[in-house]
């Protein structure tokens, strides 16, 4: 197929001319789009688009180049799925973002996709073994012992973001990922879809999936048809609140002497809870004798962020000059207000100072002196600021258009969960598309139903117990202060393991299956329908 963003689609396999193409009346083009008054039919090319039985011709149009479309977009090519990412950033931004935290649930699954995913991320990495917290004094509170490699067949790793960013990034196509494309338009129809960009192009496919995050675009485009309709949710259609802060960063290479943690072989995850002040600061040692570094905290005055107002595509300059940084996550994108452009991360911003003055006097565990001191180790244009919220939306999908990762549920990053819960739903979600016998809106909309209701139950519970860990260490109130004195007492060492949620490694159905080598079973999964229907073959 040529890389011409406009060129008329046609299935593998089928020759230019072969289908019966009749024009879509006005009235079915417009269904999902910024404005139904003001859209565009979509060109006649769209309607080459196949159903036939039998043969997987479909593309989807990836919106959003971070961890949750990257990795969607491999398992993808593994499956033999067309596909084309629209990602804003140019390419030119800094690498920002801190450490990033991969556990059992995710690793499997890049054992088992192969192409050197598992042996990269190991070498970037550090496995980790513990959690120890300390009071702003330095005096040792309690300790949570790391998870046994046996137990679950994997280590949890931790490494810097912008890493695993690239490692995806590097095994990507460069001829299916369009960098600098800021999507102001989605359409679709009983036929397709198609996404347009503010420099003017147009991309086509048979169904679109937001992986653009918190503050996904393409989410409020989807909301706003559904509002328009009388459809949405009102649990949806209420503001976001933002009730919680996150700064975070990664040092420059340290001095070992001074900071003799970072050459361990493994990484200790150290902890100051300040209980009087509601926020806590985290070190990881990563690789490369640097560590990565967090702050949580509670806002003071929680944020509300209302519904988006989407512009219409007139109010978009073609993009000439860098977009803002995103490139390390998908979960923190730009939000589009008017015509002005947005964007949750901050490099070194005066709140991110504000913020930092509660913790800058607290003894530093991982080294000599005060946070403060560790602190001048990290270039303020590589320290990122953002407000969190958690939310699990009851809308992921509607007609060809579907949510993965942040844009359908958000975690506060204090769980670590928001990585691996994207990739969690890209497995599920490509299962189901290569199990599809044919790529009509009705086996769409099923595919996307089956995925809602496979994930939306084990993202609520991760959510649930991120935001539990969050009260242990930002709640308040006498119940709250018991259970954090109980798990912080320094005479119990608590383990990381929980099987509910680390025994939940799924994998590709259409490939060979990674042998399961813990003591702690992964949950059975079956092969892929297809190929049980092929191969006779029954249950793994």
């Amino acid at each position: 197929m040529s890389n011409h963003s406009r060129e008329a689609y046609v299935p593998r396999g089928s020759p230019k001319g072969s289908f019966d193409l009749k024009p879509l009346p006005q009235a079915h083009a417009p269904l999902a789009c910024i404005n139904p008054s003001d859209a565009m039919p979509f060109d006649n090319s769209i309607l080459t688009i196949s159903h036939r039985k039998n043969l997987n011709t479909t593309k989807a149009i990836i919106v959003g180049g971070g961890i949750a479309g990257l990795s969607l977009a491999l398992m993808m090519e593994l499956a033999g799925i067309e596909y084309e990412i629209l990602e804003r950033y140019t390419g030119d931004e800094p690498d920002v973002g801190s450490g990033l935290v991969l556990g059992p649930p995710v690793l499997r699954l890049l054992e088992q996709m192969g192409m050197g995913l598992l042996e990269e991320v190991e070498k970037v990495s550090k496995a980790s073994s513990g959690l120890t917290v300390y009071d702003p004094e330095g005096r040792r509170l309690g300790r949570f012992e790391g998870v046994e490699k046996e137990r679950y067949g994997y280590h949890y790793l931790i490494m810097p973001r912008p890493a695993f960013h690239k490692i995806l990034l590097d095994r990507v196509p460069k001829a299916n990922i369009r960098f600098g494309k800021q999507v102001i338009e989605t359409l679709q129809n009983p036929n397709g879809v198609s996404c347009k960009c503010s420099d003017g192009s147009t991309y086509y496919g048979d169904i679109i999936v937001g992986a653009d995050g918190a503050q996904s675009l393409t989410r409020e485009r989807m909301f706003k048809q559904l509002s328009d309709q009388g459809k949405l949710p009102e649990a949806d259609a209420d503001p976001s609140v933002y009730e919680h802060v996150c700064i975070s960063g990664v040092s420059d290479e340290l001095d070992k002497n001074a900071y003799p943690a970072i050459v361990d072989e493994t990484a200790e995850f150290q902890v100051i809870f300040n209980k009087k002040a509601f926020h806590s600061f985290w070190y990881m040692p990563i690789p490369g004798n640097r560590i990565a570094w967090s702050f949580y905290g509670v806002l003071p005055t929680p944020k509300q962020r209302p519904r988006t107002v989407l512009p219409t595509s007139a109010s978009f300059p073609p993009i000439k000059a860098p977009l803002p940084p995103s490139r390390t996550s998908s979960s923190h994108s730009t939000v589009t207000l008017g015509s002005k452009i947005y964007d949750d991360w901050l490099g070194g911003s005066s709140d991110a100072e504000e913020h930092l003055q509660g913790v800058k006097e607290a003894i530093c565990p991982a080294g000599p002196g005060s946070v403060g001191d560790f602190l001048k180790h990290t270039p303020k244009e590589r320290v990122t600021h953002i407000d969190m919220g958690e939310r699990l939306y009851k809308t992921w999908h509607h007609g060809r258009i579907v949510l993965i990762g942040d844009a359908c549920h958000q975690h506060l990053l204090v769980g670590a969960q928001a990585a691996i819960q994207c990739m969690l739903d890209g497995v599920c979600l490509v299962n189901l598309l290569y199990d599809m016998e044919h790529n009509s809106p009705n086996e769409i909309s099923k595919v996307f139903k089956k995925y809602q209701a496979k994930r939306s139950g084990i993202a609520r519970s991760s959510i649930e117990e991120t935001a539990a860990l969050d009260k242990v260490f930002h709640g308040q109130g006498l119940v709250v202060g018991m259970k954090r004195k109980f798990l912080f007492n320094n005479t119990f060492t608590f383990s990381m393991a929980n099987d509910a949620f680390n025994n939940n490694r799924p994998q590709l159905s259409f490939l060979p299956f990674v042998e399961d080598r813990a003591t702690s079973k992964a949950y059975r999964q079956k092969v892929s329908s297809k190929l049980a229907r092929n191969q006779n073959q029954n249950q793994y």
